[in-house]
């Protein structure tokens, strides 16, 4: 038996969603910046709100990721239609006249049938790996042990926060108290392990959280004011700084010649490190004098 070294046909999926990936994708309403960039580098965010074209676009890896994950979110959807009919799918919103977004599902509170309080839950899903699903729901494979869940990382509940606020913002008649965050893993805990760790059903490939106002409603406000210093700083002509948020809501500084992950799946990586350190000057940037060429 040969391996293929260059796949001719099981390769033709990737293929498509790679170059899908590479189609740039305005935001929801037109805004320089977007929820789904909550937590994520300053500077990053400013290059994607001047439209700069990547540096290192996505890599046939990442498509695949990211694909399966629009293939598993387009499918839910479908599947939430079937049973709450009501259901409002990408619904847009803006926060002022920098931010918009669009979320994953509105529900109406009565076709949900749980008491989650105000008139609406917003739904949000995140496809990963078997590490970012094991943390959040407190697994460890390895030793076959199982510790307090995390629950759903404080980047994806600020962002779902956002689609929150911006939707009420634009519909007085809309009150949402809870967020409902669904997790579905690409690796299902195997039936052995399961079995030794108290895991059974769906539970051993996907989750799903809910989280209260008084929970998701500071870290959307905290991102939200962050980001608007992101708009300013742009607005005056200058990017911002390399300042991120991890998954624990933690500030931290980044180096695009260091070995952080977000510098890791960066698309602008190489020009954020000829720019070098410090907010920048639009007209100083390395993007000026490439467009300049």
């Amino acid at each position: 038996m040969n391996q293929v070294s260059n796949p001719v046909i099981t390769s033709l999926l990737v293929e498509e969603l790679h170059v899908k990936s590479l189609i740039p994708k305005p935001t929801a309403m037109g805004t320089p910046l977007r929820y789904s960039s909550a937590f994520s580098c300053g500077r990053q965010q400013g290059y994607a709100a001047l439209d700069v074209d990547p540096t290192e676009p996505m890599d046939t890896a990442g498509a695949w990721a990211t694909g399966l994950g629009t293939i598993v979110h387009e499918a839910l959807q479908d599947a939430i239609s079937r049973r709450f009919p009501s259901a409002q799918f990408e619904v847009p919103s803006m926060i002022g006249d920098f931010l918009s977004g669009s979320c994953d599902a509105l529900i109406d509170i009565y076709d949900v049938g749980t008491n989650y309080g105000g008139t609406h839950v917003l739904y949000e899903l995140k496809t990963m790996g078997t590490y970012g699903f094991d943390k959040q729901v407190g697994w460890n494979r390895l030793r076959g042990t199982v510790s307090a869940p995390q629950g759903a990382s404080a980047k994806a509940v600020a962002q779902a926060g956002m689609n929150a606020i911006g939707i009420e913002l634009g519909n007085p008649d809309i009150r949402i108290e809870t967020l409902v965050m669904g997790s579905i893993g690409f690796e299902a805990l195997s039936i052995n392990k399961a079995n030794n760790m108290g895991v059974s059903g769906v539970n051993r490939f996907l989750a799903e959280f809910e989280v209260p106002r008084s929970e998701w409603e500071p870290l959307a406000q905290g991102e939200i004011r962050r980001m608007e210093g992101f708009a300013f700083t742009i607005d005056t002509g200058f990017l911002p700084e390399r300042w991120a948020q991890d998954d624990d809501n933690k500030f931290m500084k980044l180096d695009p010649n260091g070995r952080a992950w977000q510098c890791d799946y960066c698309s602008y990586r190489s020009l954020c490190q000829d720019d070098g350190d410090g907010v920048i000057k639009i007209s100083n940037s390395a993007l000026t004098k490439r467009k300049a060429k």
